[in-house]
């Protein structure tokens, strides 16, 4: 029962949070992503161009470049590839690690609106807010990554499971650690220890699975939608990357303020709220 109520209370959280963005002028954050999404592409694609160039001029076979020479062209290929993987392929996590202290500010100001609670700038600590928010979201993908093909998967295939069946559990696992890590944002600044907030997320599992699977939804339904034109789907592929950090940050700070009253956080000083 818990669990559900929990999980209800996280998907209405997400309505909240648009109207709560509109609200208190939050789209102007969506200024800072746009313009990284298309740095990173911008660079990504022009790697690409220098890789497929290089790529080009080692499939010539100009022997008259020598060995040293060639072997210098197939490091450069494998080079301007790799950046291109991380450019373009794995944007979507490149833009969530970069847009750490912005969502861990976001959070903190959404709260500020919530309860008037207000935190005082603290570069050591909001240095130390993104290491723990790059740090979190790196040990929640180690450990999906271990309990799915590393637990899941070999039971799976031990006890003859369909694939389909495994998939579901496994977009579960995601929803979960996705929650998980928005979530702590909140637990970083109530001081819960890592640890303290693993113990959180297990006895509130229900919330985590709320934040993190809209906020998978958000990356996985555009994508879906057939088009012809390249620029649209290029954005419906990454529309997650652009409008779901936000929306998720959001939600996990009205779904933690309804679940534990950040009003009572011993952390923070009071302002008059507007």
């Amino acid at each position: 029962m818990k669990f559900f109520k929990e999980l209800f209370l996280g998907l209405h959280s997400y309505k909240e949070s648009v109207s709560f963005i509109l609200t208190h002028g939050f789209l102007k954050y969506l200024v800072i992503p746009v313009i990284l999404f298309g740095v990173l592409f911008y660079f990504g694609y022009t790697f690409e161009s220098w890789s497929y160039a290089a790529e080009s001029s080692l499939e010539t076979k100009d022997y008259s470049l020598g060995f040293i020479g060639r072997m210098w062209l197939l490091i450069k290929v494998q080079f301007f590839a790799l950046l291109k993987f991380l450019f373009v392929d794995a944007v979507k996590y490149v833009v969530i690690i970069f847009l750490s202290p912005l969502l861990a500010y976001i959070s903190e100001k959404t709260e500020e609106a919530l309860t008037g609670n207000h935190y005082k700038f603290n570069l050591p600590q909001l240095i130390k807010d993104v290491k723990r928010g790059i740090g979190i979201a790196l040990r929640m993908l180690t450990a999906e990554f271990g309990l799915l093909y590393l637990v899941w998967k070999p039971f799976c295939w031990l006890v003859g499971i369909d694939s389909f069946f495994y998939e579901f559990v496994a977009v579960l696992i995601g929803f979960y650690f996705y929650g998980f890590a928005y979530i702590d944002y909140i637990n970083e600044r109530l001081r819960f220890t890592i640890k303290e907030s693993w113990t959180f997320m297990k006895n509130h599992a229900g919330l985590a699975f709320a934040i993190g699977g809209i906020y998978s939804l958000f990356y996985k339904v555009p994508s879906l939608i057939q088009t012809d034109s390249t620029w649209l789907k290029l954005f419906l592929d990454n529309f997650g990357v652009l409008f779901a950090p936000f929306l998720a940050i959001v939600a996990a700070t009205i779904s933690m303020h309804k679940l534990v009253d950040l009003n009572t956080s011993k952390f923070a000083n009071k302002k008059e709220q507007a």
